[in-house]
């Protein structure tokens, strides 16, 4: 413990000895530490904390398995019968998304609601933290005006009252009582089948009768437990003790070969999908923050090798030093001891500063995360990342250390004692060199997976979305059923608000549709062809949306052949029908579909008369194709929940009161929502790799940064230790451009080499992130080639430097 003490002791004096090889080395290390910091703490909430729910790995979804699609929602009928069986199930619970308006006290608002069994909060196994909660599958049959809020609803909305509980609440014109408030960290999306996003989160949570409910209506019923052909169901499920989601599979398998023996009309090929809940919330980040952890961690190794290159200098100074201790009796060990202790003490500093780094900038990179992570909430300063940050900080110490130290702890007694005062020390050249090598090659694979993720943003920014987003204004609606509980009413409301909103001053024009492109909506409905008769299971599908007149016109959609919907499209004239470029060349090949009728769903549906042909959007985002998709007008076909657009002449923000205005003097109880612009909904569709590009460039500029400094510094401390050689040869006649040649060719030679060897590894490396490139080959010859040409002469420049100063080396100084 005594030697232990001198030891830090002696290392704290060398540090402040040299406080500018100190302050160097720690700014070096704590962006390193900052940076790694940051990246693990969004590792560590989203990937690594487990679910705040009991026994998560028994937590499963389960989906509709098709042809088309592995995760698919599943019918009301379809889950009645999976529930029932009970060989590998202990409980299983359905959710479905709602939009409800909220009013009463206060100003109108929409919330995000589910739908959900009556088990729901049973299944996950959370209990609320005020009241109570729906209690057994027994009450799903009929509508209970109840509801359980939120946390996050409960403190923005009602103030935090702990009284709330008993308190009646208006959604969508019907009052419900509230149950009780679930716990702050309940956060769970609706659970949507390509993955979950935490803007799907619902605020609020009423029970989803399965059986007769009211249809259009109070005279009207349809009974759910019988439904097959419609489905919107999320299903969960909590597998009892001990059985493996194989065996689960296994039998829910067989359960779905007897659904398609009983039911071959709807249950044709449709089998089922079951996935971890926590693999279903996380969707496809995982990759995302692995890659963003492994270039943190490349930004980390260049780091250390400068810094490692710095104590490599000052070990190769400190010879003499070493010499004298090992004279003296001192032994390897307790030499390298020493060094060591230097090292890891200096990156402590280094770790806690980079520890209140991150701590400070962690914030502002989270404004920067696009908001389907999961989980970004949780995102902070725990003991894990703790944890992490000290073993990271230990193992940086020792990584740096480890090379000088061991090159230390052996000196040359004889040749250090034998040498005249006047002498330089030169040793350890190697090592400098295969570092400098080592940081160049990391540099430049950091930064090839930049500029291929850079180049396959600009190719998405490029992509021809299908409309005019420029100067758009959008919001949704949603109208209560007891206020309008028909489509006449419906369809007549949409109609004056499209009006209305059209008079508005510096509107040029306004329109509705059920679903707006970028939204995420995934509304599917079978196609039949009139004369070509395909039995219900083979029907195609084709995306499906309703739109009132103007809409194309409006968001800058062509109309390519025949005609848009109209005022005078009604559910008395004729049922009429859009398709896109895609439909149309998929079901009506070399002819002409304007003229052609079709069925879209089921057999009661009636036939409708293609109209005209659009173009395509898309509707998935740019980097998906455009799907074939039809228009029918929302006078003949309405729904409760629709988005709206209008055409702005300058800024679209400016008008937002004014609309809210209209729409208000219609209905003062209808809530406008989500109001953006559709340049806002297209720029969120690129959010993720916008933020890749950003994050990984900014790395890659720090290692490039990192690396020409490195070998800027070696280059320069051997020019210093071969003064005396270019003062001789420059007294024996060399040229100043032959010392010229001589040091930029050493320096050049290293960074070609790690050139070299960093094309090799991102060869190897970047096959990874072929799931996120875009129009882009993970070998692109063109980002490979210029990254390697901007690495050279960057190498180059910091080769010219300690290059350009040993020219200027006065031969007599030298020599004296």
């Amino acid at each position: 413990m005594t030697d232990f003490l001198q030891e830090l002791r002696h290392a704290l004096r060398m540090l402040t000895k040299h406080p500018a090889f100190t302050a160097i080395a720690v700014a070096t290390l704590a962006l390193g530490i900052a940076a790694n910091t940051a990246i693990f703490s969004v590792v560590n909430a989203v990937l690594l904390s487990p679910l705040p729910f009991p026994d998560q790995d028994r937590l499963v979804m389960a989906w509709t398995r098709l042809p088309a699609s592995p995760r698919w929602t599943v019918s009301p009928a379809n889950f009645l019968d999976w529930r029932r069986q009970d060989d590998v199930f202990e409980s299983m619970a359905a959710i479905a998304p709602l939009s409800v308006n909220l009013t009463g006290d206060g100003t109108p608002e929409r919330l995000r609601a589910a739908s959900v069994s009556s088990n729901f909060f049973q299944v996950l196994g959370v209990a609320p933290a005020l009241g109570t909660v729906f209690q057994g599958p027994g009450e799903d049959t009929g509508p209970r005006q109840v509801a359980v809020l939120s946390h996050g609803l409960w403190k923005t909305r009602f103030a935090e009252d702990p009284h709330v509980v008993g308190r009646q609440v208006r959604l969508d014109g019907r009052s419900y009582e509230v149950l009780g408030v679930m716990p702050e960290r309940f956060r769970i999306p609706a659970l949507v089948p390509a993955g979950a996003s935490p803007t799907d989160a619902p605020q609020l949570w009423v029970p989803a009768p399965l059986h007769d409910i009211p249809q259009l209506g109070p005279d009207a019923t349809v009974d759910l437990s019988q439904s097959r052909g419609t489905s919107y169901l999320r299903v969960l499920g909590r597998l009892k003790p001990g059985v493996s989601l194989e065996r689960a599979t296994q039998v829910m398998s067989a359960l779905a070969d007897t659904l398609t023996q009983l039911h071959p009309e709807t249950n044709q090929d449709s089998g089922i999908t079951l996935v971890p809940l926590r693999e279903q919330l996380l969707g496809d980040v995982r990759p995302v923050l692995f890659i963003l952890l492994g270039a943190v961690g490349l930004v980390l190794a260049i780091a250390c090798a400068n810094v490692a290159n710095l104590f490599l200098v000052r070990a190769a100074a400190r010879r003499p030093e070493m010499a004298v201790r090992a004279a003296l009796g001192a032994g390897r060990w307790r030499l390298a001891r020493q060094l060591l202790t230097e090292s890891v003490l200096l990156s402590l500093i280094a770790g806690a500063l980079g520890l209140l780094l991150a701590a400070w900038g962690l914030d502002a990179m989270l404004g920067l995360v696009p908001p389907e992570v999961p989980r970004l909430e949780e995102v902070g300063v725990d003991g894990r990342v703790l944890a992490f940050t000290v073993c990271m900080t230990l193992g940086t110490g020792v990584l740096f250390g480890l090379l000088p130290a061991l090159q230390a702890s052996t000196p040359d007694l004889n040749g250090v004692l034998r040498q005249s005062g006047g002498g330089r020390l030169v040793g350890g050249h190697r090592s400098r060199d295969a570092l400098v090598v080592g940081e160049v090659a990391l540099a430049v694979v950091l930064l090839i997976s930049a500029g291929l993720l850079v180049r396959s943003l600009w190719r998405l920014q490029d992509v021809e979305p299908g409309f005019q987003e420029e100067g758009v204004l959008t919001w949704s609606m949603s109208l209560p059923p007891e206020r309008y509980p028909d489509e006449a009413r419906q369809a007549a409301f949409f109609q004056q608000v499209v009006e209305r909103v059209s008079q508005v001053p510096g509107v040029q024009g306004a329109g509705a549709i059920s679903d707006l492109p970028m939204g995420g909506a995934n509304i599917w409905l079978s196609l039949e062809v009139e004369g070509r008769p395909v039995p219900v299971s083979e029907r195609p599908s084709v995306g499906f949306q309703a739109i009132t007149p103007g809409y194309l016109r409006t968001l800058g959609i062509p109309l390519l052949q025949g005609r848009d919907v109209a005022t005078t499209d009604t559910a008395k004239s004729e049922p009429v029908v859009l398709l896109n470029q895609t439909a149309a060349r998929q079901h009506f090949p070399g002819q002409d579909a304007v003229g052609q009728r079709l069925r879209l769903g089921g057999e009661a549906t009636p036939m409708l008369t293609v109209v005209g042909v659009v173009g395509d959007v898309k509707y998935d985002g740019p980097a998906k194709e455009a799907r074939p998709e039809a228009y029918v007008a929302t006078l003949q076909r309405t729904f409760f929940f629709t988005s709206f657009v209008a055409r702005t002449q300058g800024d679209p923000a400016a008008v937002i009161p004014s609309v809210r205005a209209a729409v208000g003097e219609l209905d003062r109880e209808l809530p406008l929502a989500d109001v953006r612009t559709m340049a806002q909904r297209l720029a969120e569709s690129t959010a993720r790799p916008r933020f890749m590009s950003f994050v990984v460039a900014l790395f890659a500029g720090m290692s490039l940064l990192l690396a020409g400094v490195g070998l800027s510094g070696v280059m320069a401390y051997a020019v210093r230790q071969r003064t005396r050689e270019m003062g001789i040869r420059m007294a024996l006649g060399a040229q100043p451009s032959d010392v010229l040649r001589l040091v930029l060719g050493h320096g050049m030679r290293l960074a070609l080499l790690g050139v070299g060897l960093g094309l090799v590894g991102a060869f190897a490396l970047t096959r990874v992130m072929a799931s996120l490139l875009y129009g882009v080959s993970t070998t692109d010859p063109l980002v490979f080639g210029a990254l390697a040409a901007l690495v050279t002469l960057v190498a180059l420049l910091a080769t010219w430097l300690p290059a350009h100063r040993a020219t200027r080396v006065d031969p007599q100084i030298a020599l004296r």
